[in-house]
């Protein structure tokens, strides 16, 4: 049912320029003979569709840049690094322009999502391509959404950055910043011809994982809001909450919050937690509140080696919990192999914002608080694991009867409660530690916080706390009131609902809170963090490239402007 996504991805890698070359009696004239190739390939609707299908792979990369690091969560008021070292975003004063998540991601954007949303935006002109209007507009309309999420992206992690609108045909070296507000205008245009030409959600379950409509119409809501901020024009305010509403009244089709049991049923959970488990974030599984929702195939022939990653990013390595007797527990199905608080929530997320007993994303369903020894060899089978502090400061197993024992447990990599939207069906086997669960990126309960954020900026606090309260009475949390919304109230609530599906670095960002609320959470980077490093430095190799016009430095980074 996802082939149409995953087929192509082997072909996402050979998407490139080649061609033979032929001599006649006067002259050298080159002529594209590999199938593959933009002249052979992009002559019909079928190749366009080739290389659209190489965006999905490459949007799913985007998750998968670096296998044992996720910077859009760790170094934020979300989460931290469980090593002892400063990796990870524990230490801002080692992300220079040099460091590997911002190239990353500067040569995923340029390089893979950029190139190939203008090779489809310049060849669709071509009047020799058998198409419709209708057909043209939906590729236009999806690889226009593909570049504006791509920028937003951009944008929100180094401020302005060159655009580039068109396939290149010659190397060039005078690429220039365009300013954020110039990027998120050039953002604007792609998505609201994205929003006017992409589908209405289909109930064709081959289609799932494709972008229709409604995921550019939650986008714009974003960009609209950004360009409030960034102008003071509070009319941008009233077009997100047009964009948002355009979804959530069923204008791009049916959408809804899940509000009870589907899917496997047989397993013990909720509803809420029914969202996340394996093969159930699709339409074709009865969920209606996904709006775009990565799709990992397992076996799927060209789906390569890609795989949710999120258990061994934020899951504690529970197997490295040693008991007195020198017995650790065991990876086991349910839990699977984890990599050690490679993004270790935070205290405020994992306790301070949990104030209401009754809300479900906090339930023993949802959120895991809870362990026991599992290894039958050990003499603590079936002990729950209790710790104790001792003036040390570190944290020792504690027996049944109340006494602590020299057992000392890591709390920071190898024991601590986490969000059990990781877990899931692992048919690589659970030492692999990785699932074949889709993957939201966005949900219809988020457009609502979206709508309720833009609500928040034109100072209507009452709309702001009922869509708040949408999501809230879902989650059977009792309301908040208008006089207690603020934007730290809904970011609170942004990391209730969308802790790990969130690029949570990105939202800070572009609400510049970056700074003061990982100040405020994480103590990790309290002592190397400055207000400079909200924005990451652009990659020094993008600046030496660029020979024919100087690339300004990030303020604060080395070679920056004095």
């Amino acid at each position: 049912m996802k082939n149409i996504i995953n087929k192509g991805s082997a072909l996402a890698f050979i998407l490139m320029l080649a061609c033979s070359v032929s001599c006649s009696d006067s002259y050298l004239e080159e002529k594209p003979m590999d199938k593959f190739s933009p002249e052979n390939l992009l002559t019909s609707k079928a190749g366009f569709e080739t290389v659209i299908v190489s965006l999905h792979s490459y949007a799913r990369d985007e998750a998968n840049l670096s296998t044992n690091d996720e910077p859009m969560n760790q170094g934020t008021d979300v989460g931290y690094s469980g090593v002892p070292d400063g990796r990870f975003f524990n230490d801002y004063s080692i992300i220079l322009p040099e460091h590997a998540a911002p190239k990353n991601m500067w040569d995923w954007a340029y390089t893979k999502m950029l190139k190939n949303a203008n090779l489809i935006i310049s060849r669709a002109d071509n009047p020799d391509i058998a198409w419709t209007e209708e057909e043209k507009n939906e590729i236009l309309a999806e690889a226009k959404f593909f570049r504006g999420y791509t920028y937003n992206a951009l944008i929100n992690l180094f401020g302005g950055v060159p655009i580039v609108d068109r396939e290149e045909s010659s190397p060039r070296f005078d690429y220039k910043r365009a300013s954020r507000k110039e990027v998120l205008e050039f953002i604007q245009s792609d998505l609201e011809f994205a929003s006017t030409y992409l589908p209405i959600v289909s109930s064709d379950a081959s289609k799932d994982g494709r972008i229709f409509r409604a995921a550019a119409n939650h986008l714009l809501s974003e960009i609209y809001i950004s360009l409030g901020l960034e102008t003071g024009d509070q009319n941008f305010f009233d077009k997100s909450i047009s964009a948002a509403s355009k979804v959530i009244n069923g204008d791009c089709g049916k959408y809804e919050l899940v509000s009870k049991r589907f899917g496997d049923t047989s397993r013990s959970g909720d509803y809420y937690s029914d969202l996340f488990w394996t093969n159930q974030q699709n339409r074709a599984s009865g969920n209606l509140e996904g709006i775009w929702v990565m799709q990992y195939d397992y076996l799927t022939p060209g789906a390569g080696d890609k795989k949710n990653i999120d258990l061994r990013l934020w899951g504690p390595s529970l197997d490295f919990v040693t008991f007195p007797d020198g017995k650790k527990m065991l990876v086991c199905d349910s839990l699977g192999r984890m990599s050690g608080g490679i993004v270790r929530p935070t205290n405020h997320a994992n306790y301070e914002i949990w104030s209401d007993p009754n809300d479900v994303r906090h339930s023993v369903h949802n959120f895991k608080s809870r362990f026991w020894m599992n290894n039958p060899d050990s003499e603590y089978f079936g002990m729950e694991v209790v710790l104790t502090k001792k003036e040390d400061g570190k944290m020792y197993i504690t027996l049944p009867d109340g006494s602590v024992t020299n057992s000392v447990v890591d709390t920071t990599r190898n024991f601590y409660p986490y969000f059990r939207k990781i877990e899931g069906l692992m048919p690589w086997g659970n030492m692999e530690g990785r699932t074949m669960n889709d993957r939201y990126k966005m949900r219809l309960s988020e457009t609502y916080l979206l709508r309720a954020e833009a609500y928040l900026h034109k100072g209507d606090r009452v709309n702001a706390a009922a869509d708040i309260n949408v999501v809230r009475k879902r989650a059977q949390a009792s309301p908040v009131d208008p006089a207690d919304v603020n934007i730290d109230y809904v970011l609170d609530e942004r990391m209730r609902e969308l802790i790990i599906e969130e690029p949570r670095r990105r939202t800070l960002v572009r609400l510049h809170k970056m700074y003061e609320r990982t100040m405020k959470y994480n103590y990790r980077v309290k002592n190397n963090m400055q207000p400079y490093h909200e924005l990451w430095p652009i990659p020094q190799k993008a600046i030496d490239a660029n020979t024919a016009i100087k690339i300004e430095q990030n303020p604060g980074y080395p070679g920056a402007a004095e």
